[in-house]
């Protein structure tokens, strides 16, 4: 994955946490792509960069400042990215509770192949 697309996509999972959704598993897994953000910065830094509800200019400048980090520390990006999957992963989980007897029951997400009832 390019280090803008990871950069992006992390911004993009933080922001249920930054608006303030209301959504305990949206919001807990933001805030964790949020703090993982902020982890490479020393702390004068993070206050400066990292303010509680940015803008639209403070993205950016965060974009900015992010992509010279992910493009010379392969370890931070590598870290990023496992925290993206698993942000992305927690998004999309399904608890499907059946009371009743189920027959057949397929999950349309991660099909492949042919699928006969």
């Amino acid at each position: 994955m390019e280090p803008i697309t990871i950069i992006t996509t992390a911004l993009a999972l933080a922001s249920p946490y930054l608006a303030k959704t209301g959504e305990k598993v949206a919001e807990k897994i933001g805030e964790d792509v949020w703090n993982m953000l902020k982890k490479p910065f020393k702390k004068d830094k993070k206050k400066e960069l990292f303010p509680e509800s940015p803008n639209e200019t403070q993205l950016e400048k965060i974009k900015e400042e992010l992509l010279l980090k992910v493009q010379n520390n392969d370890s931070f990006k590598n870290e990023l990215l496992q925290t993206i999957t698993e942000a992305k992963t927690n998004l999309n989980q399904q608890n499907i509770n059946n009371q009743g007897k189920v027959e057949k029951q397929i999950n349309i997400q991660t099909n492949t192949g042919d699928i006969k009832f």
